[in-house]
């Protein structure tokens, strides 16, 4: 006997030449799905059914944060028990939920510049799995560079469609805003003396795509 969902490849379960065969447990996908059975006895006579079924189980969905970053949700009232993505040929990343028995996961990636793939694939605690293949596009973000020479921090922040502001703060304190007005290309300079610091600085464009980098000098 072999069976096969949709258009996936035939898996082929031997009968042994039995008067019964039987498949105990079959994972259902989620959404709609057509379920193609063969049957073949051994005097080389088959029979073909299919079926079709709905299982209402693992959803996922995607949404744009802040134009840069993409969040990716996915459910189950079975409970999640792990969620893997990646983008294009890069490696894959996995997400485990906080607790055993959570119904859902949620993680933010951010999107690449230019045209992409997001692959994902979610499995609930039942084993059974859902796949997504989305293309997406992503904007090119804000370059930010940046040195400290003796006592001063010097940034350099480009963007095809000019900068919007920079936003800094060193070690653990204030944010301060750079207003730039949408320069394609916008510098200063920042004294932070001689003791050693964090900085983190977010970039945004006049499209309000933004970039966040971190770096310290010790």
């Amino acid at each position: 006997m072999k069976y096969h969902w949709n258009d996936e490849d035939d898996i082929i379960s031997s009968g042994k030449s039995e008067k019964e065969v039987i498949i105990d447990s079959l994972g259902i996908p989620s959404g709609i799905n057509t379920l193609y059975v063969e049957a073949l006895d051994d005097n080389g006579r088959s029979t073909k059914t299919s079926y079709e079924c709905k299982y209402d189980g693992i959803a996922i969905d995607l949404s744009v944060v802040d134009n840069s970053d993409m969040k990716i949700v996915a459910s189950d009232v079975k409970g999640i028990a792990s969620m893997t993505y990646k983008w294009n040929a890069d490696p894959e990343v996995t997400v485990y939920p906080n607790e055993e028995g959570d119904i859902s996961i949620e993680t933010k990636t951010e999107i690449p510049s230019g045209l992409n793939t997001l692959y994902i694939t979610a499995v609930n605690n039942e084993n059974i799995t859902l796949t997504k293949k989305q293309e997406i596009k992503g904007n090119k973000r804000p370059e930010i560079s940046f040195y400290i020479m003796d006592t001063d921090l010097f940034v350099t922040v480009k963007d095809e469609e000019g900068v919007d502001k920079v936003i800094q703060q060193v070690n653990a304190g204030e944010e301060e805003t750079f207003e730039a007005n949408g320069e394609k290309e916008f510098t200063y300079k920042y004294h932070v003396g001689e003791e050693r610091i964090l900085v983190t600085i977010t970039a945004t464009d006049i499209e309000g795509v933004s970039r966040t980098i971190k770096g310290k000098n010790y």
